[in-house]
């Protein structure tokens, strides 16, 4: 459970959560004695109980202490508490990181290669001491502005997470077991998959794939994620370094040479220091011969391979490693080895593998056995593994006997719960079939995204269980239980409330993955809290929230997911447009406009979709609107106006909290 604010943990006074993970929560705390906030990482009781876990994380705390250099998180102490609780104090870095601002559409080239260098910087003087870093990727690029300077070139750059460097030197086979490397499979050198000898080379790969990242916007291999970690792996492995102008082709080809020696498949044909690559790739920039006009897609796609497997069922190519609190999902679950096609009528002798054939085979089982065992040290001992059951809902019931692979969300809010749990699923909708940012960056890969449910698209991505708990006929749900096992809203939620907390309980239930769901249910409780506190100037307003679209003009009305966010953040909604038994749904139609002339809240949110929306100002808008006395705050961005729609959810309300709090507390 989160600590409150104000709670004092170690002498250090709590003052905000800054991040979570699997492992535990970073907290930005005041030191017990110096006029500074620091950053308090404190592993969960759970793992602090764990002896393995335990040596990583002082270990972590050893290595990065021996480290001082500008670029990288100082680390000052750590310690135990009487009842065993392991913790770290490190430097507090306000701001983003470059993953966050590359998902954003906040980098430019100019920006990314000022990032690279900073970051090269402290990979060198690393190396220099004989320490890898072995988890080089843009999420832990932390960014900072300069208190007196806005130039993105004098941003401060930090590289964080020494959560699994090793001494070179050092004998770490009792915490690295059977070679395995605990870091993000889309940036990791080909040597760290095949588990053979791994220098500082292996870091300076994993930076040319965070610049590729940062340029283009892509993971490199991206086009493999489809057969899962097992497809990126083989990829890093044997298909040729991507091309930075195949996306980006206003870029100078130069670029392309960079990454591509960056990205070598043999350290000896890479840059010999990160120096060296960032240098290369400042010079490149320079030049100013573009990609030839070429389309893309075309013009770089490898020939389709005639003796591929079969890809394995999607997973994330994002892997958690144990000290991983600023980036990344939980990993899922190991995905299956790919299976050879057969049939009754192949011959009996069959021609001999090749060479590549056996070593991708033993990539996937490398990459199987990563995730397994990550998997296995992210669950916990006592955690049981998936327990069949039976679901019952409104449209019958459904035994779920094994974990599920291969599942759909179809329902308003089922994506959020799903990716939220860690879960990639095969197919999803969204209404005109776009995404919302905060969700298409929880996506590893490129399901199809439906914008209503076609049952026809559904069966072309075979999936093993479909999540629908959306209003949907008999009709409908037997075409879909015919596909697969298809599970709706609970039965209970007939007599019930249906908000995000009870979607993201139910789906997390079905997925096996209920404590997760219970534990982001507390996360937003605690992190609401801490925004309402660090915002007292909200807390006791009254506020509503309408929308206007070219239909007309609706009040939001309570509960729904609009007035439980703005409660939840210390308003006070009003309580005449709570909802009574004729209401449909979670909005009142204003049928005559005069009745915005009796709005006196404090605040008003207005949200917009109509045709005059789109440039967070007032033009458009009916005239009973300019009389409106309190303070009004206007909602039209197409990221922001889906993450206002019911029933919410845990993604939605983080885009919230990062891009609307502050204009609602702005005076």
């Amino acid at each position: 459970m989160a600590l409150s604010v104000g709670t004092v943990f170690a002498g250090y006074t709590i003052e905000a959560v800054a991040g979570s993970g699997g492992m535990g929560t970073v907290y930005r705390a005041a030191h017990p004695r110096l006029p500074r906030s620091d950053a308090l990482k404190i592993l969960s009781e759970e793992y602090s109980r764990d002896e393995q876990i335990r040596r990583r994380f002082l270990r972590e705390a050893d290595v990065a202490i021996k480290l001082d250099h500008p670029n990288i998180v100082t680390v000052y102490d750590r310690g135990e508490t009487d009842d065993g609780r392991l913790w770290i104090a490190m430097q507090y870095v306000a701001g983003s990181d470059a993953d966050k601002e590359t998902r954003d559409g906040q980098m430019t080239p100019s920006r990314a290669l000022h990032i690279i260098d900073e970051v090269a910087a402290a990979l060198d003087y690393a190396h220099r001491r004989h320490i890898l870093h072995r988890d080089v990727k843009p999420a832990n690029f932390l960014l900072a502005k300069n208190d007196d300077d806005d130039d993105a070139a004098d941003e401060r750059v930090f590289l964080a997470d020494f959560g699994i460097a090793r001494a070179l030197d050092e004998a770490a086979a009792g915490l690295t077991q059977t070679g395995i490397v605990m870091a993000s499979i889309a940036f990791t050198a080909p040597e760290s998959i095949k588990a053979s000898g791994v220098d500082h080379r292996a870091d300076i790969y994993s930076l040319g794939c965070s610049l590729y990242n940062l340029l283009t916007g892509k993971t490199p291999f991206s086009r493999s994620g489809a057969g899962g970690m097992a497809g990126v792996a083989a990829a890093h492995l044997f298909e040729p370094p991507p091309r930075v102008t195949e996306y980006a082709p206003t870029l100078p080809v130069a670029l392309d040479a960079v990454i591509a020696k960056a990205m070598a498949k043999e350290p000896d044909g890479r840059y010999q220091s990160a120096r060296e690559l960032a240098d290369a790739a400042t010079q490149a920039l320079a030049d100013v011969v573009p990609a030839p006009n070429a389309q893309p897609e075309d013009r770089f796609r490898p020939p389709p391979s005639t003796t591929a497997p079969p890809p394995a069922d999607e997973v994330t190519d994002e892997i958690s490693y144990l000290s991983d609190f600023f980036s990344g999902p939980d990993a899922t679950a190991a995905p299956s080895l790919p299976q050879p096609l057969t049939s009754p009528a192949e011959p009996t002798h069959r021609r001999r593998p090749s060479r590549r054939a056996v070593i991708i085979g033993a990539a996937a089982l490398v990459v199987v056995i990563l995730a397994a065992a990550t998997t296995l040290l992210l669950r916990g001992p006592d955690e049981p593994r998936y327990q069949a059951q039976t679901l019952v809902h409104l449209h019958g019931s459904t035994e779920v006997a094994v974990a599920p692979r291969a599942v759909t969300a179809l329902g308003p809010g089922d994506a959020d719960a799903v990716l939220s749990l860690g879960v990639q699923p095969v197919a999803l909708t969204a209404p005109n079939g776009r995404l919302p940012n905060w969700e298409q960056s929880a996506l590893s890969g490129s399901p199809p995204v439906l914008s209503a449910i076609d049952t026809a698209a559904v069966a072309a991505a075979h999936p093993d269980l479909i999540i629908a708990t959306g209003d949907i006929d008999d009709a409908t749900y037997g075409k879909l239980a015919a596909i697969a096992p298809t599970i709706t809203r609970p039965a209970e939620a007939a007599n019930q409330g249906w908000n995000w907390q009870n979607q993201l309980t139910w789906i997390g239930r079905i997925l096996g993955r209920q404590p997760k769901a219970e534990e982001l249910i507390r996360s937003v409780n605690s992190l609401q809290g801490d925004l309402s506190n660090q915002n007292p100037g909200l807390r006791g307003k009254s506020v509503e929230a309408v929308r206007v679209s070219d239909s007309g003009v609706a009040e939001v009305l309570t509960p729904s997911f609009a007035a439980d966010y703005l409660e939840s953040l210390g308003f006070r909604y009003n309580p005449d447009l709570a909802r009574n038994p004729v209401d449909i749904g979670t909005t009142r139609p204003v049928a005559d406009l005069a009745r915005i002339y009796q709005i006196e809240t404090d605040v008003l949110v207005v949200i917009r979709t109509d045709a005059e929306a789109g440039r967070g100002g007032f033009a458009g808008l009916p005239k009973p609107f300019a009389t409106y006395a309190g303070r009004m705050v206007i909602v039209d961005e197409p990221n922001a106006v889906a993450a206002f729609d019911d029933p919410g959810g845990y993604l939605a309300i983080k885009f919230l909290d990062d891009n609307l709090v502050s204009r609602l507390s702005t005076p």
